[in-house]
């Protein structure tokens, strides 16, 4: 066995595990559109997200934190692996998404276009 086939016992468990769908709000402005994703124990390190093909990917970790000294008594939360994939609008500039993660919340932030943009149009008379 090569050492690139040797395949960690944590490496393992996490290909068998079941890929949960994270619940998700949609948002639209006239600048953009905003995924908000809930992925408890999720950060930066354990998410990641693509586009292509106009198909925008969010997939990863999470395993929310047990605190110290606490016993688990029930578990509502999904933890394992996550994944989610959305078909974006030809409205979309994919060269400027930006995506952020704070306290388990995932932001997508989807700028439109700038010919796409509702401008007011000045009327003379």
């Amino acid at each position: 066995m090569s050492k690139d086939q040797v395949v960690t016992q944590e490496q393992a468990v996490a290909e068998r595990a079941p890929v949960f769908s994270p619940r998700v709000d949609i948002r639209e402005s006239p600048e953009c559109f905003t995924v908000v994703a809930d992925l408890p124990g999720a950060d930066a390190k354990s998410v990641e997200a693509t586009v292509q093909n106009r198909v925008l990917t969010i997939e990863g970790w999470g395993r929310p934190a047990k605190p110290e000294g606490h016993e688990l008594l029930g578990q509502e939360f999904g933890t394992g692996r996550f994944r989610r994939d959305f078909t974006l609008p030809d409205t979309v500039d994919s060269e400027r998404i930006q995506a952020r993660v704070k306290c388990g919340v995932l932001t997508v932030t989807l700028p439109k276009r700038d010919e796409v943009k509702a401008r007011k149009i000045q009327v003379s008379g």
